[in-house]
């Protein structure tokens, strides 16, 4: 009972009573208002393009182009028009006379006294050679096969094995760069054949060449030939 007398008082029930219209009235404005401002927006829209759209495009006539740009005349072809031609010049032929089309210029200067000098090569001149025969280098010749192989093909002289000649014979040999022997000298012969017989052996035969800082150079040697029987 309490609690409906309050009620009464503050007037809950006429509150109660008209709610549902308030409520009806208020969402009514509401989509009005909301309804407004689209067709608002809408309407207004299409005036800001138009006015972006012709703020974009500029007429231009013909007058604020002004005055066209001068025409340059060709100067190339003033120039090669004013060229004088210099191939010849056209002669008027007389009756009888041999006639050309057109006539050559002689520009040419004479080239009688014109000397025409050759051009000199240096030459080159010839290194000179080495015919010095060393005694002693670094590498001394050797005979292919050895002392022992040049012994083999010794042949005694008969002369000698009749006298019964025995002992060696010394024999100097001049070895080039490449290993040929180019001359022989006995510095202690036995006579009877065997001289001439060590010599042959040694002039025939073959040698590693000497040499010195490693390269092939002449160089003599002294080479024993024994005869014995």
């Amino acid at each position: 009972m309490k609690h409906k007398a309050k009620n009464n008082v503050y007037g809950f029930f006429e509150l109660k009573r008209i709610y549902p219209k308030n409520y009806s009235i208020g969402v009514a404005g509401a989509v009005v208002i909301h309804l407004v401002i689209i067709v608002f927006y809408f309407l207004s829209f299409p005036k800001v393009e138009e006015k972006k759209s012709s703020a974009k495009l500029q007429i231009v006539t013909y007058v604020d182009l002004g005055p066209p740009p001068s025409i340059i005349p060709d100067q190339q072809t003033d120039a090669v028009s004013s060229a004088k031609s210099t191939f010849g010049n056209l002669k008027i032929a007389k009756k009888g006379e041999e006639t050309s089309e057109f006539e050559i210029p002689n520009t040419s200067s004479p080239v009688e006294n014109i000397k025409v000098e050759e051009a000199k090569l240096a030459e080159k001149k010839p290194e000179p050679v080495d015919e010095t025969y060393y005694v002693a280098v670094d590498i001394m010749p050797e005979p292919f096969g050895g002392l022992e192989k040049l012994q083999q093909n010794v042949n005694y002289p008969e002369e000698a094995k009749k006298e019964s000649i025995v002992g060696r014979v010394l024999v100097k040999a001049f070895v080039n760069e490449n290993g040929e022997v180019t001359r022989t000298e006995i510095v202690k012969g036995l006579g009877y054949g065997c001289d001439e017989e060590a010599m042959w052996v040694v002039k025939n035969a073959r040698f590693r060449p000497g040499k010195k800082n490693g390269k092939p150079i002449k160089v003599q040697i002294t080479i024993p030939i024994s005869f014995k029987q």
